[in-house]
């Protein structure tokens, strides 16, 4: 995938700053083969990326601690994916990693003094942020990585990554779990977010606020992406509409949409004013989680919705683009069907209405809605 000129910029300066500091960092240690948690009491995960990296490493937080209930569970993680881990019930804090110098340092300093025993570098590959986080976090504790090369050195336990492509990043995140003796073969993969009962009564709420047939339950449809490159144009978003309306006729279609494309959702909406309807302004993540755990079915575009998704095992149809090493990692988990690829690496657009509508059929078949 092409990688911006300030990102580029960035990882250079981090290459020259890694390279001159390297000397002052502590190398692992030799021969160790991992943690035994009843000796250690507080494990701290790093995990200071995007919303979709906090998500699929929801099993590895529910597995540890339902293994070992005694260890205490930390994370450094970063203002975007915050917001899934905010009310977890195996963390015990999460500290929030800023990119702001005085406030990091600050950061760093208070999980210091908690004395942590272990600390897990959740970023896959080497990145020298996580590499000084996992270095400074800690003044003795054991140091865990996931698929590093250049900075394997510094980590005393390292889990292989991304050795065969077709292995998703669920299983090969949760091979983080070997390093504390589980067998990441026979833990629980399908965890979903914490979500509270306030959460869940906005959900309730809204659906009796619903008009029209619902009795084949929900599909959801989310019009949103990360990247420009990943949103279905909406001519193509109000075909499909048309076609899912006539072949589920007791089916209820919510559109779901960041806050910046909801009127692309109401404008979508008001199309099929008696059938289709946009999530309500106002919603966090987790609202909008509880409502997609009582779908039938959610079509999107490769964005996180796909993994919060997935993770209550609601099928998911998601629009993909045919670089392979990303869909191959990110696919919807455990489910055979419901991808559609693009046939170029770049974007979703030339993907048609009629291969959408058939995965949705596959997955849902018209005869079953009830």
């Amino acid at each position: 995938m092409k990688t911006s000129p300030l990102k580029k910029m960035e990882h250079g300066l981090k290459r020259v700053f890694f390279a001159a500091s390297k000397i002052y960092l502590k190398k692992g240690r030799k021969g160790f083969k991992g943690i035994d948690p009843a000796g250690i009491k507080r494990v701290l995960f790093i995990r200071p990326d995007k919303l979709g990296d906090m998500i699929i490493s929801l099993p590895v937080f529910h597995n540890l601690k339902k293994r070992y209930p005694h260890l205490e569970l930390f994370t450094i993680c970063s203002p975007r994916n915050v917001a899934i881990i905010r009310n977890n019930e195996n963390i015990v804090r999460n500290f929030l990693y800023t990119k702001h110098l005085f406030h990091d340092i600050a950061m760093v300093r208070e999980i210091r003094r908690l004395g942590i025993e272990a600390v897990v570098d959740m970023v896959c590959d080497d990145s020298t942020t996580s590499l000084f986080l996992a270095q400074f976090s800690s003044a003795a504790g054991r140091r865990i990585g996931l698929g590093k090369n250049r900075h394997r050195p510094f980590y005393d336990y390292n889990c292989r990554y991304r050795a065969e492509d077709e292995h998703h990043i669920i299983d090969n995140t949760l091979k983080l779990l070997t390093a504390f003796g589980l067998d990441a073969g026979e833990v629980d993969s399908q965890v979903p977010p914490t979500i509270d009962n306030r959460s869940y009564r906005k959900a309730d709420d809204y659906f009796a606020s619903l008009d029209g047939p619902a009795s084949g339950g929900i599909i959801g449809l989310n019009i949103s992406a990360g990247r420009p490159t990943r949103v279905w144009p909406d001519k193509k978003n109000i075909e499909l509409l048309a076609r899912l309306i006539e072949t589920y006729a007791t089916c209820r279609f919510i559109i779901s949409s960041v806050p910046s494309d909801r009127g692309r959702a109401v404008s979508v909406a008001e199309k099929f004013p008696s059938r289709v309807a946009p999530l309500p302004p106002g919603l966090n993540l987790l609202d909008v989680s509880a409502i997609i755990s009582r779908m039938r079915l959610l079509i999107t575009p490769d964005t996180s919705l796909v993994h919060i998704a997935r993770s209550f095992k609601v099928p998911v149809v998601g629009l993909y683009t045919r670089f392979s090493k990303n869909f191959n990692l990110w696919r919807p988990y455990n489910q055979k069907n419901g991808a559609v690829i693009s046939g170029n690496d770049y974007n979703i657009f030339d993907i048609g209405v009629v291969q959408v509508f058939d995965a949705v059929t596959t997955l849902l078949p018209p005869g079953d809605q009830t």
